[in-house]
Parts: C-alpha cells; sequence; structure tokens
C-alpha cells in the first residue's frame, strides 16, 4: 500500500506550536494530529519494530502511561488550554468512569476533539481498527491510523503535532526515514516564562524539584484525596498548585531540548527540514503560512490564510517583559542557543 508522506512540526513546550497547529487545522486539506504522538505510552511509543494490533492499541488507549501520566488524575485543575474535549477543561466531567485506569484518554482530550466535533465515538472506532491490526512493523500501524483519520476527517494530508517533539526527531526518522520536519522555534526566554505560568509544566517541576509550599505540603505528601478530578480541589492541592517555581529549571528545559533537537535536524537534507520562528508567525503571519505551506507541499489559498491570521492574538508575545534581569539568566543558562536561533533568523531573512 502507498502512504502519503509523513510529516511533523516540531519544537521545544510552549513554543507556539499549539496555535500554529490551530493555524493549519484550519487548511482545508489538512488534519493536525494535534500532541498525538505524546499521548501514548510514554515508553513504548517509539522504536521500530514488529507489533500486534492488540498491543498497538493498548498504545493507544494507554491510562496513566502517556505522556501526561499521573498528572491526568487532576486534568481537572490543570485546566491546561490544549485540552478541547467537551468544550475545554472547564467542562471536563469530575470522573473517567470507563476508561483505562479511570482517567480520560489523552487522545480523546486533546488530538480527536480538535478534529471532530464528537470525539468520543471515533476514540472507540479508533481502538477497535487497531485491535484489528495484524501484526506489523510499529511504522506501518501509524500510517494506516493517522491515515483512517485523516480520511475520517474529510482531509487529505495530515500533520503530527507534539509539545517538546524536538527531542523525538532521532526516533521519528526511524520510524518514518522520508519524514519532513517543520522546526517552529521561539526566543528561549519567552519559552521558559510561559513554561513558568502554564499549570502542567509548574506542577511537574513543583514535583522533580522536590519543593514545599508555605504550609510543608511536599508533591510525595498528596494522596487520592488530593489527586482527583473532583470540584473543588483540595486545600493541600491548590497549596502545590499556586506555589511559584522558579525560572532556572524552565530555562535548562528550553537549553536542553533545543540542543537535541538541533543536533536531530541538523542531520535532515533540505527537502526534509524548515525552520520558522514564532516571531515570525506573529509578525507576518500570511508570508509565513505561505512557507511553511509551500514547504509542505500544500495548495495556498488566500481564504484559508486569512481566517488561519485572524486566530493571531497579540498578547501571545507578550510574555517576555523588558527586564535586564531575567535578559541576564536567559543569557547564562540559553546564550548558545539564543546565538543558534538567531542565526535561523538571520537565514530564513
Amino acid at each position: 500500500m502507498a502512504y502519503q508522506k509523513a510529516r511533523f512540526i516540531v519544537g521545544t513546550g510552549r513554543c507556539g506550536s499549539t496555535i500554529l497547529s490551530k493555524m493549519m487545522n484550519l487548511h482545508p486539506d489538512v488534519a493536525v494530529l494535534s500532541e498525538f504522538m505524546v499521548s501514548m505510552d510514554i515508553v513504548n511509543r517509539l522504536g521500530q519494530r514488529e507489533i500486534s494490533g492488540a498491543d498497538f492499541a493498548d498504545l493507544l488507549d494507554c491510562g496513566v502511561k502517556a505522556g501526561a501520566g499521573e498528572y491526568k488524575r487532576i486534568v481537572n485543575h490543570l485546566r491546561t488550554p490544549e485540552i478541547m474535549y467537551l468544550g475545554g477543561a472547564d467542562h471536563l466531567p469530575e470522573t473517567a468512569d470507563g476508561y483505562k485506569d479511570g482517567v480520560f484518554p489523552e487522545i480523546l482530550l486533546i488530538p480527536l476533539a480538535q478534529l471532530f466535533y464528537d470525539p468520543e465515538p471515533v476514540f472507540h472506532e479508533l481502538i477497535a481498527l487497531a485491535k484489528q491490526l495484524p501484526t506489523q512493523l510499529l511504522s506501518e500501524q501509524y500510517r494506516i491510523i493517522f491515515e483512517w483519520l485523516c480520511e475520517k476527517a474529510g482531509k487529505t494530508v495530515w500533520i503530527e503535532r507534539s509539545g517538546g517533539s524536538i527531542f523525538c526527531v532521532d526516533p521519528l526518522l526511524e520510524l518514518f526515514p522520508e519524514a519532513q520536519f517543520l522546526y517552529l522555534y521561539r526566543d528561549p526566554l519567552d519559552v521558559a516564562l510561559s513554561m513558568q505560568q502554564h499549570n502542567h509544566f509548574r506542577v511537574m517541576t513543583f514535583e522533580m524539584l522536590d519543593l514545599e509550599t508555605e504550609n510543608g505540603i511536599r508533591w510525595g505528601d498528596l494522596d487520592e484525596t488530593d489527586l482527583n478530578n473532583r470540584r473543588p480541589m483540595s486545600d493541600r492541592l491548590a497549596s502545590v498548585m499556586h506555589h511559584p517555581v522558579p525560572l532556572e529549571p524552565f530555562l535548562e528545559n528550553v537549553r536542553d531540548t533545543s540542543l537535541a533537537g538541533l543536533a536531530a535536524v541538523a542531520k535532515l537534507t533540505e527537502a526534509q527540514y524548515r525552520a520558522v520562528s514564532f516571531e515570525r508567525i506573529m509578525a507576518k503571519p500570511k508570508e509565513a503560512l505561505t512557507d511553511v505551506a509551500e514547504f509542505f507541499g500544500l495548495n495556498v489559498d488566500e481564504s484559508w490564510l486569512d481566517v488561519a491570521a485572524a486566530l493571531l492574538n497579540p498578547d501571545q508575545l507578550a510574555n517576555n517583559p523588558e527586564n535586564p534581569a531575567l535578559g541576564a539568566l536567559a543569557d547564562e543558562y540559553c546564550g548558545e542557543i539564543m546565538c543558534r536561533l538567531r542565526a535561523l533568523d538571520e537565514h530564513a531573512v
């Protein structure tokens, strides 16, 4: 069977890829599989190998083994903007009865909810389809369901976009050697400040650093009375959710993922790789989107450019204040990355 070329949008977390995926999803030919690859079993989702349909279905419907892991138990409280199921995190039910591990499948919460008005039946159809697939290479399993979803959405081209996926270029190439990669990058200080304000990144880093709230609560002190979706959230979880986290670990995140990603994309051919900055998309959206579309081999439709550009909000570029101390901190942690990104900007111009 002949499959279409694999296409990916990659970048660090909080680089602006969520809004870009929404803009691309408005293209009449494109189905963006938003956060699809990070919605699955975090350990087993990559790595070329033979895999049965039943095991592949387990990758897709993986309970707490997904990228968000145990945080899915408090998805109602995290209320991240990427969630579209039932109109956003504010509208999620308090329980996920009937789903694996008692949590909502991430594939349902994000990628399917962005493609379909009623994503729940599509989720069940998808799992049923995966279970029926024969044992074959993991890449074949992915291609089949990606093209099935594309057709189901009434589109002809799929593009996968996951936050933080710049770190996964090498394993994605193992699965899809012909793949094209659009690298979306953003000012590192802007990225770090956005991470610091994002509930999931902040809580994850609170746990990773083993921080303690003013009332003496660490992540390890929370139990099932705190880690659930019931409203209102417990006082102990609230103290964790509202506890400030320093900027330095987020700058380290940006530095490390960017360095790994730039090393990976350096191996790609010119036909496989293109870079675009979030700042350019904000400043000249139609020009930037035209370049993205032409790179991916898409038709450029003026009406699409109009509606896509209308999604942008100037406030999305307002995280980086004129603060000398923050600028110095960004230079300390991300000076090399900022130089290399500036070189990308100059090349784009």
